[in-house]
């Protein structure tokens, strides 16, 4: 039988770190704080901050790795980590957001090239960067640059929403996460899967 993987958490302090943290339980291998001390284990989940995220990889060695942070990410210094380990970056750990981007990819072949697209994201109050990097993905799977609106609103989970807008008509394509448990959950599932796969940097 195949042993689970050793999982350790960079950010564990913060809302997503804690919720990865009790989503784990005692599978967790444990944290890895601002020294930078890494415990032993197989992969590990950045939930810190784009600063964090650089700092953290000068320390790493062979250990697969799972970057839910967003912002300016140091990709030079993942895409070197790549070369050695998995890498993925994933900025939205639901399962919902990539069935999301897969429907506005598959719109974007029919759709009149001169409808209108815009992109709307709504977050929590306390969320920093804008647009969110799933808004900044979504733009990727339209193909094209479209104007991106943000709300730092409340404790809103996170909702993203793709309108389409035509003569008459409109098509709106949108995710709502209504726990914020369900990023932990895929998190743990990103970072499972991810350990069995070769080396190079993922970004989906």
């Amino acid at each position: 039988m195949t042993s689970e993987p050793r999982i350790a958490v960079h950010g564990a302090t913060g809302r997503l770190g804690q919720l990865i943290m009790a989503e784990l339980g005692d599978d967790c291998a444990g944290i890895i704080g601002r020294s930078g001390s890494l415990p032993s284990c197989d992969v590990i989940i950045d939930v810190s901050t784009p600063e964090g995220t650089a700092a953290l990889i000068p320390h790493l060695s062979s250990q697969a790795l799972v970057v839910g942070t967003t912002g300016a990410l140091p990709f030079d210094a993942l895409q070197a980590h790549a070369r050695g380990a998995p890498v993925a970056v994933v900025p939205n750990f639901s399962v919902g957001i990539p069935l999301l981007l897969e429907l506005v990819e598959r719109a974007m072949l029919v759709l009149p090239e001169d409808w209108h697209i815009e992109v709307v994201e709504a977050h929590h109050a306390a969320k920093v960067d804008a647009p969110s990097g799933t808004a900044r993905r979504l733009i990727r799977a339209i193909g094209r640059d479209v104007p991106a609106h943000s709300l730092r609103v409340g404790d809103t989970f996170g909702e993203h929403t793709v309108w389409m807008c035509g003569p008459g008509e409109r098509i709106e394509l949108k995710h709502v996460a209504t726990r914020r448990e369900v990023f932990a959950i895929g998190a743990v599932r990103w970072a499972r899967w991810l350990v069995t796969q070769p080396p190079g940097l993922q970004l989906p």
